[in-house]
């Protein structure tokens, strides 16, 4: 199913910095548009203001061009989100009903004195995956069996030690209709939802920025009703050779549908003076636990260092990169190789992507056509500029394991 709601923004030259009150009215947003199980928000948010300070200049400024229209961006996502802790005792007229014109289905439910709701996103079948249903649950839906399958669920709730068991159910609201989004382990999943991961992250860069005095821009943020990806790159580039410049930065990626973590990720933006550009991506350096207390993910953010040793490590290798050498074909083979081997595909929506560029390869090969290695990075950059951020990340990870193989020893 498509999103609910996606707001995207791209930094511009004119763009602002924010102010900490700026920045802090991500948490008092949280709050107007969130209703927890315990309703202890107010708890945790000090905790959260404890422990991650924002740091600004002596305008009151985080030192961030752009921030503020990020922020502006997240702002517009005001979907009111619910979460209850339920059991499976407690759901009622439980049905299951396809979803035209795809040949998916989707849960109907309600709760006692309560909204009717319907499941989005992989609701579905993470509820029938905490009673080991969910295989054998598709391949009736498949075949037209709901009663069934009905009729096993029917069974489950009358059994006490099975029905007995609570989760946390996560639900949205939006245009008039009531959604169960996801299901998480209760007690587990803290509140680290987007606005709340995004100030954490603010917060922890806000600090590098002045221990390391270099300004950052928010090269781009992508917020949906459930997910968030914030790019954070420096301001200026680091020129190495022969108009090849590079700059580092940092991801975050947030889902508020499962017990995971929000990762914080390095990253890097190669060009050269035609403009010609890609991304690679490099492994966690940080991470926001969304079953952790904001005393120990303050710990878990005092490996940060690990970026700036990362960040110098990316210089180092870009800077042995013949980036304008023109590529044999034995080197456009040994790259289509490389993808085949070193980029299995985590997920099937991300295999078309590989597929695409690994016939652009194999044509050019065939063609005899020459081009240097920024051209064939850059080429896969273009097919990755209009993708679902998930699998922007999956691809640009698997570009940095790609360029590893350029440098000269």
């Amino acid at each position: 199913m498509q999103k609910l709601k996606l707001i995207s923004n791209n930094y511009n030259p004119n763009d602002d910095c924010a102010t900490s009150i700026q920045v802090e009215r991500l948490l008092s947003n949280y709050k107007k548009h969130h209703e927890s199980v315990d309703n202890n928000d107010d708890a945790l948010i000090k905790k959260v203001k404890d422990s991650f300070p924002i740091i600004t200049n002596k305008n009151g400024e985080v030192r961030i061009l752009g921030l503020l229209q990020a922020l502006n961006s997240v702002e517009q996502i005001t979907n009111f989100k619910t979460d209850k802790k339920l059991k499976l005792s407690d759901l009622e007229n439980i049905d299951f009903k396809l979803v035209p014109p795809s040949t998916h289905h989707e849960m109907y439910f309600n709760v006692a004195n309560d909204s009717n709701y319907s499941t989005i996103y992989n609701a579905k079948n993470t509820f029938l995956d905490y009673y080991d249903l969910a295989k054998h649950a598709n391949y009736l839906l498949k075949n037209g069996k709901n009663v069934n399958l009905l009729d096993d669920l029917n069974d489950l709730q009358s059994t006490d030690n099975l029905s007995s068991r609570d989760f946390t159910y996560r639900f949205i609201q939006s245009n008039g209709s009531n959604y169960l989004r996801a299901i998480v382990s209760k007690g587990r999943y803290k509140f680290y939802d987007n606005p709340i991961a995004l100030y954490i992250a603010i917060s922890v860069l806000s600090q590098y920025i002045k221990e390391n005095n270099r300004d950052f821009i928010c090269q781009k943020l992508t917020v949906t009703d459930s997910k968030l990806y914030a790019y954070f790159l420096e301001k200026e580039p680091l020129t190495i050779r022969n108009g090849i410049t590079i700059q580092t930065g940092l991801i975050l990626s947030n889902s508020e549908l499962g017990d995971g973590a929000a990762s914080f990720n390095a990253y890097y933006v190669i060009r050269n003076s035609e403009n010609k550009k890609f991304v690679g991506l490099n492994s966690p350096i940080a991470s926001i636990n969304h079953g952790n207390n904001p005393i120990r993910i303050e710990k878990s953010f005092e490996q940060l260092n690990k970026f700036e040793k990362q960040r110098i490590d990316v210089i180092a290798a870009v800077e042995k990169v013949k980036f304008t050498k023109k590529l044999t074909r034995d080197d456009l083979s040994k790259v289509a190789t490389l993808i085949s081997r070193h980029m299995p595909m985590r997920q099937t929506e991300a295999k078309h992507v590989k597929d695409r560029w690994l016939t652009f390869v194999e044509a050019e090969t065939a063609l005899k056509n020459t081009f240097s290695l920024m051209d064939l990075f850059d080429k896969l950059n273009s097919f990755l500029e209009n993708e679902d951020p998930d699998i922007q990340l999956i691809m640009e990870s698997r570009i940095s394991r790609l360029l590893k193989h350029f440098v000269e020893k």
